[in-house]
């Protein structure tokens, strides 16, 4: 059996499978049962399918004959149930000539003469009084047939197990077919209905749940209108998100705590790296102790932040003063380099919100990578525009375009002798993302990354002054 995913086409296909289930059943799970057992005199009841079958065996016997009244033909059909119910008498009166049908029993008729001049029988169950046998039974139906509008009477005929079969065979009449597909149809509405309606919480819930990342582990989808079979589902996703904020709750602090542990260390190193003589080696320990100094202050910002998320905004820093005071602490380590570092920002104040220790340890990172990167004797190049967007230019080896995405996740490095941890971008991101901003890589002209971060500028409105208000 094809197994459906969604649930609506589930219960639509076990509708309509339900209901043709019972149209082909019912008759012999239900309607022979309950005539049987609950219908009182299980003989009668059961002797209401026998008339059905004699009334319909002598309409199939009618014909009209060149006079145009009505005849019974002695077909082998009627004359094979009078084998087998010999006391069967039958008799059919036309509306339309006022006369009994030729065949009939004038006998049977003489009971229910006045009937039919004055009253129209749509369905009765009789016994005839005079009868011997008190259980013999007949039955009564006016009813419209292509002869035309006919009362049909029959009587003395006993309930034959191939009755069942002639029920059958007319309970699968195409319009009986028809209704049970009918119903199927709006019992399938019903439940796309109910299941669309149903579900609706848990479609919300799901959109919550989805909604939630690891910058943002406070949210939790609500059960509220949540149905109770899903209620308990809900919860254990619920749950899950609660250990894993703690989990990293915990990664966090330790990330934090071993940071801060790492400080002195690097410190007291720096201390005896100063007592060295110069010489390229004591340059390059300082730029390698430089760089780990600048991933565990770019962890200390990262974890500040975390801890001061959504409990207050960021204060306004002025972005070119970062910049320059940035520039200016790393231009003797570029120099030592046999590198140049250049600042390029507009005259006026770059106002954004962020924390400043946090934009001055991405700029730390980007220019140090870029004066690694940058030949000896070459510059980089530091811009600001107005629109609050920071370019960090090298004239290096560049960033292939299938690795732009890439060098922004932890531990990714593009060789194993590649120097660095792979971690420096991966903060920088993070840091970056916590300011509401964003940071990519675009090709250098004539070669080299360009490292771009776009930070929310504030935008203040100029306040008119009293002769712009007046209009003068």
């Amino acid at each position: 059996m094809t197994r459906f995913r969604s649930l609506s086409s589930h219960l639509i296909f076990f509708c309509i499978l339900g209901s043709m289930l019972a149209f082909f059943t019912t008759p012999i799970t239900v309607q022979i049962p309950f005539s049987y057992f609950f219908g009182g005199d299980h003989r009668l009841a059961l002797e209401v399918w026998t008339t059905k079958r004699a009334r319909a065996i002598v309409i199939d016997s009618l014909h009209r004959q060149s006079d145009g009244t009505l005849a019974i033909e002695f077909t082998p059909a009627l004359r094979a149930h009078l084998a087998a119910n010999p006391n069967f008498r039958y008799a059919v009166f036309d509306f339309r000539s006022g006369r009994l049908a030729a065949g009939s029993s004038e006998e049977l008729a003489s009971h229910f003469q006045q009937v039919f001049v004055q009253a129209e029988v749509f369905g009765s169950l009789f016994h005839l009084l005079g009868d011997a046998d008190p259980h013999s039974r007949g039955y009564i139906r006016t009813t419209e047939t292509k002869l035309g509008r006919l009362a049909t009477i029959v009587y003395g005929c006993q309930f034959h197990w191939d009755d069942i079969l002639f029920q059958l065979h007319a309970y699968a009449a195409p319009e009986n077919f028809v209704s049970y597909l009918l119903l199927a149809l709006v019992l399938s509405l019903v439940a796309w209905i109910v299941v669309r309606s149903g579900l609706a919480p848990l479609r919300e819930a799901a959109a919550t749940i989805a909604a939630i990342d690891v910058n943002d582990l406070h949210h939790r989808a609500s059960t509220a209108n949540v149905p109770s079979e899903v209620v308990p589902f809900v919860d254990a996703v619920n749950a899950a998100f609660d250990r894993l904020r703690q989990g990293v709750a915990r990664q966090k602090r330790f990330t934090a705590n071993s940071a801060h542990e790492l400080r002195t260390p690097i410190a007291i190193l720096r201390g005896r790296i100063e007592t060295l003589g110069e010489s390229p080696l004591k340059r390059d320990i300082e730029r390698d102790v430089k760089r780990i100094q600048t991933i565990l202050e770019q962890l200390l910002v990262l974890a500040q932040i975390e801890q001061r998320d959504g409990c207050l905004s960021p204060p306004e820093i002025n972005l070119q003063e970062v910049l320059l005071d940035t520039t200016a602490d790393y231009l003797p380590l570029a120099l030592a380099a046999d590198r140049h570092v250049a600042l390029e920002a507009p005259e006026e104040p770059v106002m954004i919100p962020a924390y400043r220790w946090a934009v001055e340890s991405v700029a730390m990172n980007l220019i140090e990578n870029a004066v690694r990167a940058e030949p000896k004797g070459g510059t980089v190049l530091i811009k600001l525009t107005d629109g609050a967007v920071i370019e960090v230019v090298d004239h290096g080896e560049g960033v292939a375009k299938e690795h732009r995405e890439m060098i922004f996740e932890p531990f990714w490095r593009k060789s194993e002798i590649s120097p660095g941890t792979g971690l420096g971008l991966a903060i920088a991101k993070e840091l970056i993302t916590k300011l509401n901003g964003r940071i990519w890589v675009e090709d250098t002209p004539g070669g080299g990354a360009t490292f771009k971060i776009a930070l929310p500028k504030i935008r203040r409105v100029a306040r008119k002054t009293p002769h712009e208000m007046s209009g003068v």
